[in-house]
């Protein structure tokens, strides 16, 4: 009986051994699936920058520029860069944001230079600064594409960085050589131009307008 009991209890263990390793395999495949878990770091957070500070400049006269977020403002008027305020109290902020130029009420005062960013004098300078002049352009377009020989058509244009009263001439390329027409006026106190037109040429004709070295872009208007 004790042999039999014996056996008995070997065989219950073995089972009871091969019941729990067939419990814990899968337990320990699942655990290996399982992702990682992120434990005692927090996920790192990026603060948003802080806005830059306003920078008051003292010009003198009881007059002060406040840079910020690339304009400079004064007595209540606002400069962008490359902007110029010339209206007793002068004031100019530079095309590249980094410096503000001032000169109060008074002859002989030279220009006096600020750092936009700290506000802090660089100095001064005699002669007048002057923002940069604005590239030479040219634009046209005509108040039609196409046309009947001889009627009348406007071409219609803005000029940039061309002095008020510069003439434009309407150009047209014939056997590949561009010739004035004889079709030109001047540019007006805003920059704007028209010109009135007559083309004979049947076909299409290529066609510009310039005004000393500038050129506008080529436009086209057919003839019947």
């Amino acid at each position: 009986m004790r042999t039999t009991n014996r056996h008995g209890a070997l065989r219950t263990a073995a089972i009871a051994a091969l019941t729990g390793s067939a419990l814990l395999i899968p337990a320990a495949a699942a655990m290996a699936d399982a992702p990682a878990a992120h434990v005692g770091v927090a996920a790192a957070t990026s603060k948003p920058a802080k806005p830059a500070k306003p920078v008051t400049i003292d010009i003198g006269a009881g007059v002060s520029v406040t840079v910020k977020g690339g304009k400079a403002t004064f007595d209540g008027k606002t400069l962008k860069p490359g902007q110029v305020y010339d209206k007793g109290i002068y004031v100019y902020y530079s095309a590249d944001g980094k410096r503000v130029y001032s000169k109060t009420q008074g002859g002989g005062v030279p220009y006096a230079i600020w750092d936009a960013k700290t506000g802090k004098s660089l100095g001064t300078q005699k002669t007048k600064p002057t923002a940069p002049k604005a590239k030479a352009a040219l634009t046209a377009k005509p108040s039609a594409t196409t046309v009947k020989a001889w009627q009348e058509l406007r071409v219609n244009g803005k000029a940039t960085g061309i002095k008020a009263g510069s003439k434009v001439t309407l150009q047209q390329k014939q056997r590949g050589t561009w010739k004035a027409l004889p079709a030109s006026t001047a540019v007006n106190k805003s920059g704007a131009y028209s010109l009135r037109v007559k083309l004979g040429l049947k076909g299409k004709n290529e066609l510009r307008v310039v005004s000393g070295k500038t050129y506008s872009p080529v436009f086209a208007v057919t003839v019947r």
